[in-house]
């Protein structure tokens, strides 16, 4: 999208959706269906006519309130010259910005969004909105939607099952859509979901690694993966099968074995690439994976217990030397004190009262 429309035309929007309650006091909206179909109506009468093209991603937070996340491509340049730390300050730990914002630096377009989204988000029931121009390119922007999906898989409840998570809106396309043309889709054939032939593959693979764990001892289930493994379980997963060729003999689906062996390719092509010996394929073939390839071995356990240790005793250190710096400073003060009484009470001939 940022390459395709250009970096000064793509945006970040938040939008959170909920309603004032008796006493004026803003509550998140938890129900998913009602967030849906406020969704939908302002996707389809103000979004999709406002924005050329976008993708959406739904999350849920951890207080059960439903927000949405958009990247969409504006019709004007909203980047300019926008200085992102005086508009966007950083936000502290109660999540409240750390310094008053500045918008000085908005050019004439953004602020114009600026000035649709408060008049128009209310109508739709959406609360908190925010839209500000892309930072820095477009692979963060996309591992930044990518926390988002990952923080709404983990708070995800029982009423959110079979809940589209990412979805795509508008003409990809440069050119101008014609009369009675179709839109164009998305590139790579974008779509997202757990039953495409890279989710099956990669529940293949997941599946292959924890039988060949279980097999050797681990005991790892559904229930107690986080707790064997850890709780980023399945970032390790991810990291050990770069590294990691599969068996593909008993994969009956088609698509899925073809995912597989493409993925076995990718890394015999990064062994030898990285001076592996032409005798293997691979660093490991999976019937050689042990439960010390994901989790630390004792010797970084110990360094990384070593190491908070020494942090706890630098941060010792510096909290003592700011109480002396502090006491001394008072004492100073203290000081400066007594003797500005002092110079008050002497008398003319200069001695003391």
């Amino acid at each position: 999208m940022a390459d395709a429309f250009g970096h000064e035309r793509v945006g970040f929007l938040t939008l959170t959706l909920g309603d004032r309650d008796a006493g004026g006091r803003f509550r998140n909206l938890r129900d998913r269906k009602e967030a849906q179909r406020r969704f939908h109506s302002l996707l389809s009468n103000e979004i999709a006519p406002r924005y050329q093209c976008g993708v959406t991603v739904t999350e849920r937070h951890q207080n059960g309130g439903i927000h949405f996340h958009l990247v969409v491509v504006c019709r004007e340049d909203i980047r300019g010259e926008i200085d992102f730390a005086a508009c966007f300050p950083s936000k502290d730990g109660r999540g409240k910005p750390q310094y008053a914002p500045d918008y000085s630096t908005a050019n004439a377009p953004l602020k114009r969004e600026w000035s649709y989204w408060r008049r128009t988000a209310k109508r739709y029931g959406f609360g908190r909105h925010q839209l500000q121009p892309m930072r820095s390119n477009g692979e963060a922007l996309g591992r930044y939607l990518g926390a988002y999906l990952r923080k709404d898989w983990e708070h995800r409840l029982l009423e959110d099952k079979g809940a589209r998570c990412v979805r795509y809106f508008g003409h990809w396309s440069k050119t101008e859509r014609l009369k009675k043309q179709h839109k164009a889709a998305p590139p790579f054939n974008s779509r997202f979901g757990w039953l495409t032939p890279q989710a099956r593959a990669w529940r293949e693979k997941l599946q292959q690694v924890v039988l060949v764990l279980n097999y050797k001892g681990a005991g790892i289930t559904e229930e107690n993966i986080k707790t064997v493994i850890g709780h980023r379980w399945a970032w390790r997963m991810g990291k050990l099968f770069e590294t990691v060729q599969f068996e593909t003999d008993h994969v009956t689906d088609q698509a899925t074995r073809e995912a597989i062996l493409e993925h076995n390719f990718k890394v015999e092509v990064c062994w030898l690439s990285s001076g592996g010996s032409s005798e293997r394929k691979s660093w490991w073939h999976v019937t050689k994976v042990t439960l010390d390839h994901l989790r630390p071995s004792p010797e970084w356990e110990n360094e990384g217990k070593m190491l908070q240790q020494v942090k706890a005793s630098e941060g010792a250190i510096r909290k003592g030397l700011r109480r002396q710096a502090e006491l001394r400073k008072w004492e100073g003060e203290h000081f400066q004190l007594l003797r500005e009484v002092a110079e008050t009470f002497t008398g003319e001939a200069g001695e003391p009262f």
